[in-house]
This record gives structure tokens, sequence and C-alpha cells, in this order.
């Protein structure tokens, strides 16, 4: 039964390159071969996109035209990494020659809701606002030989203590300008600042109380301003479309609490083929880069912490990941359907090098809904 669905699907996959184009809407102008002038297309999210739910500034919108989004994301990470190599919690506990670790963090997993409105200011030129809700939950082990020592908050002769804290996060403004629309290529630059409205003095749970300040990686917001550059370039060949995306996430200042993030870079490519007229499936790689944080925050400097807890050490902040994700874009040309377009995407990490010790990524799930206007 399953050697038959997979031939199935090959045989409709082969059969699509002909005879499909009109039926999946894509533009005829856009086949190999076509006699008619290519046709511009301002934007393709509202006609079933095919660029994955982790691109966000790939399109412009004509004028007057809105389109709202909601996007779930869950991240989960598990293990921890010294550099590329995974390393165990006894040698987190043994790490420092003159005062060790106290605390291994375990697992750690962060859902966020995100809301995203995009307008059409010109044909050319199109505003996008996106601002979210983050929820942070984490579990950190001790080892057995310091159950029940003064300062340690653990539930009775437990070895592990979960910490959890939430608020909203950073808003961020985009503009995005068109510099290419012509048949079947795209190109869109886009600049974003993120204001710092986004929570940097969550508390919860640590070694020092239930109501303590989080961890840098447990905060919801930066608490500095920023600039977001992004550059995202498409080809489209018939059924199947190529993309690059190139941006950066840069800090500009310490924030009221005295430390700043470190800058984040990115770059993405991807290839999605159109392999039913409702549905198209993506492959992408994805390289980021994170800098260090400058200064730190008080409360987590404090002597007391940086010998026990390693998410309270500077340091251990910063790297380089490559992910690999796998995503699909829903579009059904029904009347009461034809304006929504569903999206999910998984991916993994297939190459991790992080700064100090830090927890490993382990997986990353995006669900999204677009709606046109």
């Amino acid at each position: 039964m399953k050697q038959t669905g997979i031939i199935y699907l090959v045989l409709l996959f082969l059969t699509s390159f002909s005879g499909r184009a009109q039926e999946n809407g894509t533009d005829p102008s856009l086949q190999a071969g076509s006699p008619k002038k290519p046709h511009v297309v301002t934007c393709v999210c509202g006609d079933g996109t095919q660029t994955p739910l982790g691109v966000m500034t790939d399109h412009i919108h004509p004028k007057g035209e809105w389109m709202v989004s909601y996007t779930y994301m869950n991240m989960a990470m598990k293990g921890n990494y010294m550099g590329d190599t995974r390393v165990s919690d006894d040698f987190i506990y043994k790490f420092k020659t003159d005062l060790a670790y106290m605390m291994a963090p375990e697992t750690m997993t962060m859902q966020m809701h995100m809301g995203m409105v995009m307008y059409g200011l010109t044909d050319k030129i199109t505003l996008m606002v996106m601002g979210g809700f983050e929820t942070f939950s984490m579990t950190m082990n001790i080892p057995p030989d310091m159950v029940g020592m003064p300062h340690m908050n653990m539930d009775s002769g437990s070895t592990s203590m979960k910490s959890t804290s939430s608020g909203f996060t950073d808003t961020k403004i985009y503009g995005l300008y068109s510099f290419l629309n012509k048949g079947s290529n795209r190109l869109v630059a886009s600049l974003g600042l993120n204001l710092p409205t986004g929570a940097i003095r969550a508390k919860g749970k640590t070694m020092l109380g239930d109501n303590a300040q989080m961890p840098y990686d447990m905060q919801p917001g930066t608490g500095s301003f920023g600039l977001a550059p992004d550059l995202t370039y498409i080809h489209q060949f018939g059924l199947l479309a190529l993309g690059a995306d190139l941006g950066a996430d840069i800090k500009l200042n310490k924030n009221t609490i005295g430390y700043k993030l470190g800058n984040v870079y990115h770059i993405t490519a991807w290839a999605n083929y159109k392999f039913l007229p409702f549905l198209s499936g993506s492959v992408r790689g994805e390289g980021i880069l994170t800098g260090n944080i400058t200064g730190s925050d008080p409360e987590l400097a404090d002597p007391y912490f940086p010998t026990s807890d390693p998410t309270t050490v500077t340091e251990n902040y910063g790297g380089k990941v490559v992910n690999l994700y796998a995503g699909l874009n829903f579009h059904v040309k029904q009347p009461v359907l034809k304006n929504f377009t569903l999206l999910v995407e998984y991916g993994m990490p297939v190459y991790q090098y992080l700064n100090g010790i830090q927890m490993a990524s382990k997986f990353n799930l995006i669900l999204g809904l677009q709606y046109k206007i």
C-alpha cells in the first residue's frame, strides 16, 4: 500500500508539468515557450503564495489592499553544546576550575503568537506592522549531592527546577519597496524599525526565589531600538519557484537595564513546487549568525548567578546555526476561501556552533494563516 501511494504521487508530480498552468492559476505567460507577453503580478500572497512561511518580506500589495495574518511558532531546545560539541550535565557542573556551575539547562520551549498587518501604500510601496506574545518554559538540573542545600529553590527531593515567563514582544514596522516585478522575476527590498515595546523585566522561578529576574533568553523583548534591512529575490520557472533572502537585525542601543543583545544576520534560500492546484511544497535552507551580548543585567551579574546558572552568563550567547525546513502552502480557489492561504513549516538544525555553553536547538514548527482584503 505504501509503495502504491509513492508511485501515485510520483506519477502525479510528473504529469503536472504539462497542461496544468491554467488549472493551477499560474500565469500562462510564465510557461516556457509561451508567445504571450509576461503579466506583472503585484501580489501573489492571496493567490496561493509559493514562498515559505518563514520568509515574510517577499511581496508587496497594490495600492489600497490589506492583508492580515496570524502566525504560531513553537521552538524546542534540548541538551547543551559547547562550540559544535555536545556536552553532558556532569561536564557543565565541572566546567570551571575555580567555581563550578551548580545548574545545567535540560529543555526549553518558546511559543509565540504573532499578528501582522500589511497595507499597499502605493503600487510599489507596502507598509507592514507585526507584534506578538511569547511564552517560555525551561527546565534546569542540579547534581544529586546538592539537593537540599541553601539557595537551591527546588521542590523537596527534586534534582530539577521548571521556570516559566511570558510577555509581549517588540513591535516591528517595515517599509517594503518593489525594485523589480516583471514576468518571472521579483525583487523586494525592505527596511524595518524595531520598537522596544517587549518585556525585559519578566519574572519567574530561579534559584533565588519564585519571583526573580529571568535570564536573557527568557525575556520576550530586547529593550533596544533596531534596524532590520532585508532583500528578497524570487524567480518563477512555471510551477517551480526559487528564492533567496538576505537580512539582518541590528540593535542600536543598550536598553534601560544596561545590555544590548547581539546583532543577528541571516541568509536563506528555497525551492517551492506547485504539484496540486491547491497545494505547493517547499524545502528551505537557512543560516543564522548571532553576535554576543554587550553589557549585562545587574541582577543577573550578581556574583552568585554567574557561578551557578549558565543562562545568566553573557559569554554563553551567540553563535552560528544552519537549519533545514520543509513546508506546505494550501490555497483553495473557492468563493469563501479564495482570499485565505494556510502555511506550515517544520525545521531542524543540521549544524550548530554555539558560544560558551548553550542549549541546542531541536526543532521549530511554524503555522500561519493569511487573509487578503
